[in-house]
């Protein structure tokens, strides 16, 4: 009995404190969600008229390559919703505590409990945009599952002995994230990344796990590339959506992605990268004292504030309106009748400005690029939705597709607080610690009040 005391007591008081706060607050949030409207009314219908077979069967040769995952949904909706709750809320626990094991190793108390405020930044109303359980399955089940698998390379990368059981799980973990477009992306980079530097390493002590996960993931990615059913997909999509992108150029299509990514963030009140900024220009400041790379470090923060949370009073000026304008358009800037418009040129001018000052910054605070795991984390996010501009469905995807550049955001937050507490000045360090807990109870304040609201009467 007493055994049992002290385990409770360590997980409701010790290092994972945050993750188990993380876990009630997610019961709240999650308890009162019924995932029956949009893409969910459409699978619930599916589901009850089909088997899940046929169905999943019928959507490979016509629509999509996500056959676990639309497989998931089908046994969700057969048995209840009230299993996607559970599960959801499991996995988005599980997500805080994959971070927590990949990129914490000092003070874990401490930044499992900025695990927790990180998480609450992002905004989960998103994820009803095209019905919670569509949309978290496709989206959050992935990326949750994605970083759990990676769990295994920070193992090897440790030295650690990687047991039968959890060696297992991470393998089942990565074939269901694999089955995502996005998140298949980065795993096939990033296992085939380190799959190199371990070999390097260990030689022939490395352990072999790592090839296993290094062809499930490229097995998946050919997978995606040779089903049926994306070819039909996309060409319904252009016409639905999207008609003029054939006839956009390659150089278009990315011009157009990346004006497109970056105006989503700077210029439509993303809370998560206001944070990221934010910490950028609070670190850069406080252990450089030139006044160029101080400004350097203060670029994507302050036009992240100037399109955004200060457009009440920005927009009063037609030059700054104009550019916001224009970053929140769903539409390509620049086409063959503007090349020769400078004025056109504006808003990728502004974008390439605010990442070059990001991947900067993540230099000069981490001091070069070897081993800056920052700057690549951020580099896979802004991939993720850079890859979009190859969609037809570009616009229409709107920002729960930006999940995996958002969530990327936070976690180099968490990597640049943690260099902070290191050098920061202690009464700066519990000013900018306190500024991001109020804005993450303000932030899950208004996701829960969304989901209170939007389900009354239902």
């Amino acid at each position: 009995m007493k055994k049992i005391y002290e385990k409770i007591k360590e997980i409701l008081f010790g290092e994972y404190q945050g993750i188990f706060v993380l876990l009630f607050l997610e019961i709240l949030l999650n308890i009162t969600i019924k995932p029956i409207r949009y893409d969910d009314a459409f699978f619930i219908k599916s589901f009850t008229e089909n088997s899940i077979l046929s169905f999943v069967s019928y959507r490979y040769l016509t629509w999509t390559s996500r056959v676990l995952i639309e497989a998931t949904l089908g046994i969700i909706f057969k048995v209840s919703g009230i299993l996607w709750i559970i599960v959801n809320i499991l996995l988005f626990t599980l997500m805080g505590y994959s971070i927590s094991k990949l990129f914490v190793k000092d003070n874990k108390k401490q930044m499992n409990l900025m695990i927790l405020w990180l998480l609450l930044l992002y905004p989960y109303e998103r994820m009803s945009g095209a019905g919670w359980g569509a949309t978290t399955v496709n989206y959050i089940w992935p990326l949750s599952l994605g970083l759990f698998s990676l769990i295994s390379i920070r193992k090897m990368w440790d030295k650690e002995k990687i047991k039968i059981i959890p060696g297992f799980l991470y393998i089942l973990s990565l074939i269901y994230s694999c089955n995502q477009e996005l998140c298949c992306g980065v795993l096939v980079v990033t296992f085939f990344l380190f799959a190199i530097i371990l070999s390097l390493r260990d030689g022939i002590k490395v352990n072999k796990l790592i090839f296993i996960e290094v062809f499930i993931s490229i097995a998946s990615l050919i997978f995606i590339f040779t089903t049926p059913g994306n070819v039909v997909r996309k060409m319904e999509e252009t016409v639905n959506y999207f008609p003029d992108y054939m006839s956009l150029s390659i150089i278009e299509k990315l011009i157009t992605g990346f004006t497109s990514t970056i105006g989503e963030l700077v210029a439509n009140y993303s809370i998560t990268f206001a944070v990221f900024t934010f910490m950028i220009a609070i670190m850069i400041y406080t252990i450089y004292t030139d006044k160029l790379i101080r400004a350097i470090g203060f670029i994507p923060f302050v036009t992240t504030m100037i399109f955004s949370y200060l457009s009440p009073i920005t927009n009063n000026f037609y030059s700054f309106r104009i550019i916001r304008e224009d970053f929140l358009k769903e539409q390509v800037l620049i086409v063959s009748k503007n090349y020769s418009y400078i004025g056109s040129y504006i808003n990728l001018i502004i974008s390439l400005l605010v990442i070059i000052s990001i991947f900067l910054s993540l230099c000069l605070i981490f001091n070069k690029i070897k081993n800056n795991i920052a700057f690549y984390i951020f580099g896979c996010g802004l991939v993720t939705r850079l890859t979009l501009a190859f969609s037809p469905t570009l616009f229409i995807s709107r920002n729960r597709t930006f999940i995996i550049m958002e969530i990327a955001c936070l976690i180099c937050t968490l990597l640049i607080w943690q260099e902070f507490t290191k050098k920061g000045d202690k009464k700066i360090k519990q000013r900018v610690y306190n500024s991001i807990v109020f804005l993450s109870i303000l932030q899950y304040i208004a996701s829960l009040s969304f989901v209170l609201i939007t389900h009354i009467g239902v």
